[in-house]
């Protein structure tokens, strides 16, 4: 059962999952996802999303969302192949801060395509004079380039959206620098002050001249 799962992972899945943690409730969450998905000159900071003419489609689901996306092909008018599916759930991981489990997979009409241009040219190749040996090595080496393409395109895709959602809820970190107060411990060393007096004194004997 386990070697079975392996598989299918192997297959389906095109990163590893990702968890992320932020300090709203899902519902603030995907409100930011959306807001971050339309482009914006108020939000410039996140222009860099949507290079290549970019673009994200974000459907909310229950217990989280669904995130595709797709760019501008570059040589003709069109947009490119929607490739991987990223799957957000979200959990309460208590004292106001939510998990966010993150997955990235291969939409199933893109994993069938590997399959069509291959079995069409093998399909030719069965019918060719050539020994049978040749024929099955240029069947495999066709599936495995298709294969190939289809898998790194998809994680391309995948590594786009997990970028889009650690920027979009970059603000909703938990996380944050502790400010320092009147009873934090003072941290200059012995050596930065003398150093510091003797330029000081310098400077000052160098105004009074």
């Amino acid at each position: 059962m386990n070697a079975g799962r392996r598989l299918v992972d192997a297959l389906w899945l095109v990163l590893p999952p990702a968890t992320l943690t932020v300090r709203a409730a899902p519902v603030e969450c995907v409100k930011a996802l959306a807001l971050a998905a339309r482009p914006s000159q108020q939000r410039l900071h996140l222009r860099n999303l949507f290079a290549e003419g970019r673009r994200y489609y974000l459907q909310p689901i229950e217990g989280g969302f669904r995130l595709t996306c797709n760019s501008k092909i570059p040589w003709r008018r069109g947009r490119t192949t929607i490739a991987a599916l990223l799957l957000g759930h979200f959990s309460d991981a208590g004292d106001g801060v939510t998990r966010l489990d993150l997955r990235a997979r291969m939409r199933m009409i893109f994993l069938l395509d590997i399959f069509f241009i291959p079995s069409f040219i093998t399909s030719l190749l069965v019918f060719a004079p050539w020994p049978p040996w040749l024929i099955l090595t240029l069947a495999l080496t066709l599936y495995g380039l298709s294969w190939t393409w289809h898998r790194l395109t998809a994680a391309l895709q995948a590594e786009e959206m997990l970028f889009f959602v650690q920027k979009a809820l970059e603000d909703l970190s938990p996380y944050h620098t502790p400010a320092l107060s009147a009873s934090t411990p003072e941290q200059v060393t012995p050596e930065f002050r003398e150093e510091w007096d003797k330029f000081y004194r310098k400077n000052k004997n160098n105004d009074t001249v």
